[in-house]
């Protein structure tokens, strides 16, 4: 699997209604698209900044995307984005059945003397712990090895109860519903 975001920051008359009625209008063309198995579709208020992250089942499917017309349409209203992409290492649901409101992303950097099978063992394992919180809806821990970040983003039905960082490099973002 692999993750891909984009971040957009939005004109300054671009009002959260306007991000909430674009999400409301989008969110169904991507409805069985191929490869895509799932996708966050993240607001952070304060810096005004729209930032999809999509999780593609093969690295053809996130390549297909950037060339189709959906893609098109941001590049089309907002300019070309730079588009990230992350190696998946972990993905899982939580105990929390309600959809997210709240995303909570980590990253930090991997050391160059860290043997990578250490660092897949160790986030394995913090992996697993994290799934059984209160709250949770999903998590994953995404690695980057152009950058050599590990980023750890963990979904939330509530604010309030995502986890303590452990990271120096924290983002938060509102998950904006579809409907």
């Amino acid at each position: 699997m692999l993750a891909m975001q984009y971040s957009v920051r939005l004109p300054t008359d671009y009002t959260t209604e306007e991000v909430q009625k674009r999400v409301s209008r989008r969110g169904p063309m991507f409805d069985g698209y191929p490869g895509l198995a799932h996708k966050f579709y993240l607001y952070d208020e304060d810096a005004h900044i729209y930032a999809p992250l999509y999780l593609w089942e093969t690295s053809q499917a996130a390549g297909d995307f950037l060339m189709d017309s959906l893609f098109g349409d941001v590049v089309k209203d907002f300019g070309r984005p730079r588009v990230r992409s992350w190696q998946i290492l972990e993905f899982g649901y939580g105990p929390s059945e309600q959809p997210p409101l709240h995303m909570h992303a980590e990253v930090d950097k991997v050391g160059y003397k860290q043997p990578l099978t250490d660092l897949k063992a160790r986030e394995t394992d913090r992996h697993q712990k994290i799934l059984s919180s209160e709250g949770l809806f999903a998590h994953m821990v995404l690695l980057d090895p152009d950058r050599w970040e590990i980023s750890h983003c963990s979904f939330w039905s509530d604010k309030d109860q995502t986890i303590k960082s452990e990271a120096d490099s924290v983002y938060d973002f509102r998950v904006i519903p579809e409907n």
